[in-house]
Parts: structure tokens; sequence; C-alpha cells
């Protein structure tokens, strides 16, 4: 699966993860009690203490940490919402494009199109989070530009109806695709990278070539936590 190249910084001060139903949490729990702890801890990214919590039903089990256990479990995302074989209704599934946007390069990229992979989201979640579903698009982070903000093999959702303010975007910029916060100002766009190692692209906005060759393909809305 192509990845995306990453770029976008969080307006949630409280830096609020979003918390899965019970009856999911529940099943999840069945799922790491079969499992050594410390491996879970690994596969997730956090203490064991905090692997104890989830399984005993102290700690909530949110949809970032269970998109990093998937992926190291190797679970297909299409199930990560559906352990027991069943999809749920396909209203609650968002795109996932095979597209990478990989740190230090690009790849052409098209997500207004169909897709055969659909990350299966509850549905009452995702209208609670973003209304409107028709036009998000979930894709795979490739690099280290936008870190610590997004990190490298992090899945990120892209609502591609929201194109312009302040925030972290999906660009295209001379046939390259990247993930980067944009600052837009009066001439010019700045294509800025979290990470200070990471240039900062520079389009101007009088020069027809520069304004030819940019797009903005829509906003990262999501990363794990609301953006």
């Amino acid at each position: 699966m192509m990845a995306i190249k990453n770029d976008v910084k969080s307006k949630n001060d409280d830096g609020r993860r979003e918390a899965l139903p019970a009856s999911l949490s529940a099943k999840l729990r069945d799922m790491l009690s079969s499992r050594s702890q410390a491996e879970i801890a690994g596969l997730m990214d956090v203490s064991v203490p905090t692997v104890q919590r989830m399984v005993s039903g102290n700690s909530p089990i949110t949809i970032g940490k269970l998109l990093r256990l998937a992926d190291g479990l190797g679970v297909p995302l299409e199930k990560v919402f559906s352990l027991d074989g069943s999809l749920p209704a396909p209203e609650g599934g968002i795109p996932i494009h095979d597209v990478s946007f990989s740190a230090g390069g690009g790849a052409e990229i098209i997500l207004a199109g169909e897709s055969d992979q659909r990350a299966m989201f509850p549905l009452s979640w995702l209208r609670q989070q973003f209304g409107k579903i028709d036009n998000l698009r979930m894709v795979r982070v490739a690099g280290d530009s936008m870190h610590p903000t997004i990190a490298d093999g992090e899945w990120v959702i892209i609502d591609l109806d929201r194109t312009s303010g302040p925030g972290i975007f999906a660009l295209r910029l001379h046939d390259q695709v990247y993930i980067k916060r944009l600052q837009f100002q009066s001439s010019r766009v700045l294509a800025i990278s979290d990470n200070p190692s990471h240039e900062v692209f520079v389009i101007n906005l009088k020069d027809r070539a520069d304004r030819d060759a940019f797009q903005v393909i829509g906003r990262v809305v999501w990363t794990g936590k609301m953006l």
C-alpha cells in the first residue's frame, strides 16, 4: 500500500482520543487476553500497565491504538471493526486508497474515485465526528516529515471537501503528493513540515507554473485523534 508524506499540526489541545463502543472493546479484550501483554504493548506502542488496564476494562481502547494493533497483527484494516468476520453496513466505511505519501518524495494520487477496500468505522462515531462522510478517504503515511505530529506508518483520514484555512493538508505539487501544514498568504502558500530537518516549500501564486503545479487535495482531519 502506498503511503502519505506527513505534515499537520493538531489543534486539539486536550489530546483526546476517541474511545470505541463497549461491545467492540469487549471483543478486543478477548483477543488481547490470548497474547502476551508485553507483545501487545509493543505493537500498540503503550506500556504494559496500559495493556493491563485495557484487558481489565479499566482503560478504553481507542481507534488509534486499534489500528496500530491491527497493523502489527496483520489484520486487514477493512475487518478491524468486525472481529467476528461480519462487516458492518457499507455506509460506515471509509475508502482506503492504495497510495503512500512518502517523506522525501511523492507519488501521483487520485482519491476521488472508487476503492475496493474500506475501513469500517462505527457509523454513529463517523457522523458524530465528521458530519458528512462521503468525501472522507483513508491513506497511510510513510516518512518522518511530520514527526512528532504524525508518525511514520500512521493511518490518516482526509476530508476532500476541506481545502482552505489553516491546518494540515494533502497536496499535489509538480505531480508529487505530500502531507504538509499549509500557511496561505496573500501571494504565496508555505508548505511546512513539523520536522525541522525538512525544508519549507514556497508556492508562488503569482507564478503561473507554480499555480498550475499546485493543488490542495483535502485536509487531514484524523490521525488516531481529531485534528
